[in-house]
């Protein structure tokens, strides 16, 4: 019983220290740390962005989803930088891999409540978040060049 509410102590803890505003994550020197804030702020935007548009509102809808891409894009872009080999230590690309998977899927959800115009700005932030998460997923995977 006490593990559970330390561990419920524990996530309260980290995500009232995780900045609200994306160019604050990137200020972040930590590339991975970076990378992980960049991620936990793409995945609060998509669930705003979820919000804003079952609620039918066009203009918040699109500033989440660009939100969200430009998270997941600060993230991948982290983690390319730290030097990290992400065949030898996985670790932080896995965990990204998984994480930008998940939002891929919470961004996919909101397609039925896209219309009109803002369909194409939302299939351009779903493909670029795909090739984050494929780009993620090769560096994993790839064998190493000769």
């Amino acid at each position: 019983m006490m593990g559970k509410a330390f561990l419920l102590a524990l996530a309260l803890l980290a995500q009232a220290r995780v900045p609200e505003d994306l160019k604050a994550v990137a200020a972040e020197p930590n590339l991975v740390k970076r990378a992980r804030l960049a991620l936990t702020n793409g995945e609060q935007a998509a669930a705003k962005a979820g919000e804003a548009c079952k609620a039918s509102e066009t203009a918040a809808c699109d500033a989440r989803l660009t939100e969200v891409q430009e998270s997941v894009e600060l993230a991948g872009k982290s983690l390319d930088e730290s030097g990290i080999d992400a065949r030898r230590s996985p670790r932080h690309f896995k965990d990204a891999e998984i994480r930008t998977r998940k939002i891929l899927r919470q961004v996919e959800a909101l397609r039925a409540y896209v219309q009109g115009d803002g369909l194409e700005h939302f299939e351009a932030v779903y493909r670029k978040i795909s090739d984050i998460n494929t780009h993620l997923l090769w560096a994993i995977m790839s064998k190493k060049k000769k």
